[in-house]
Parts: C-alpha cells; sequence; structure tokens
C-alpha cells in the first residue's frame, strides 16, 4: 500500500521547518556527523536530515532536503506508528494531520521570519541614509571652508541640520 501525501505549504527553509516542528512538539534533532551512529534506522539516515519524535516500522520519521524542499520520509502503513515524548499526553497522529499541523506552524514562523527580514531591511535602509546625509554634510563642509566661509553647524526644529556660513574677509 502506498500513499501520496501532499501538503499545500512548501517547506524550502530550514530555520522555519525546525522551528515549525518545535512548535508542534515534534522534537526535531538535525543528523550531524557526530550523531549518525547513534541513530537506527532501516531506510538509512544521511547527514543534514532532520529527525522527529514520531515512529513508525522504518524508525525515526525524518524530513530530508530533496531538491529545494524538506520531505517527510514515513512508511506510509503506519501500522506501528509511535510517538517517543516527554509528554505523557502527546499521542500519534496520522501523517497527514501531522503535515497540516507542521504547515500551519510553518506559516506562523514564516511570518515572523518576513516579519524579522522586513525590519533588518528597513534598519539598513535608515544607516545608509544616515551615512547619506553624513557624507552630504561633510562634502558641504569641505566645499565651503575651501571657498574662505567659516562654518557653524546648528540643529533646526525640524531636527535638521543647517550650515551657517560666514565670509572671512
Amino acid at each position: 500500500m502506498s500513499a501520496v501525501i501532499k501538503t499545500v505549504t512548501p517547506f524550502v527553509i530550514e530555520e522555519m521547518l525546525m522551528e515549525a516542528l518545535q512548535a508542534v512538539g515534534a522534537e526535531p534533532v538535525k543528523i550531524t556527523v557526530s550523531n549518525l551512529q547513534t541513530v537506527s534506522h532501516r531506510g538509512g539516515l544521511v547527514v543534514g536530515d532532520i529527525l522527529t519524535n514520531r515512529s513508525d516500522y522504518y524508525g525515526p520519521q525524518h524530513f530530508r532536503l530533496e531538491g529545494d524542499r524538506w520531505i517527510l520520509r514515513h512508511d506510509s502503513s503506519e501500522m506501528n506508528g509511535r510517538i517517543s515524548n516527554r509528554l505523557a499526553e502527546k499521542h500519534y497522529s496520522r501523517v497527514g494531520r501531522f503535515l497540516e499541523e507542521v504547515g500551519s506552524a510553518y506559516e506562523v514562523a514564516y511570518q515572523g521570519y518576513l516579519a524579522r527580514t522586513a525590519e533588518q531591511e528597513r534598519i539598513r535602509l535608515e544607516e545608509e541614509r544616515k551615512a547619506r546625509v553624513e557624507a552630504t554634510r561633510q562634502q558641504a563642509i569641505a566645499k565651503a571652508r575651501s571657498q574662505g566661509y567659516s562654518v557653524k553647524e546648528t540643529t533646526n526644529s525640524k531636527g535638521q541640520i543647517q550650515l551657517v556660513l560666514t565670509r572671512m574677509v
């Protein structure tokens, strides 16, 4: 028996997937060279896979990067589906339901990611603007001094910089 379970949400950002798995209580663990030998799995694990606390006939269900998306690898029959969780009230849910939960959590994490990215971009643009203002200020002062003016700097009521030039005779 085989099954194809599709999600509306493509899992493309590893950080967001880890955050979503954490949010649904799947206790994600990234497979590295050092912990690869400690996990037994009949289907074979590779470095980079993300393990969950859900298990089936083949062992822990895990996500693997295939192309540009993270795909859940699992036994489609789910006969031996179980969950190893520190929380006693957490029960195994079918793969389709699990992916819906992860998809919803991923969307929430992705919205947070977009907000953080937008804030970083806003800060970067503000810093660039300040650098341009300072460069223009320095250029104006240098030009005025080269033409024989003394420069006095003030700030107006709007917080704008004003340069008062006085001709030195």
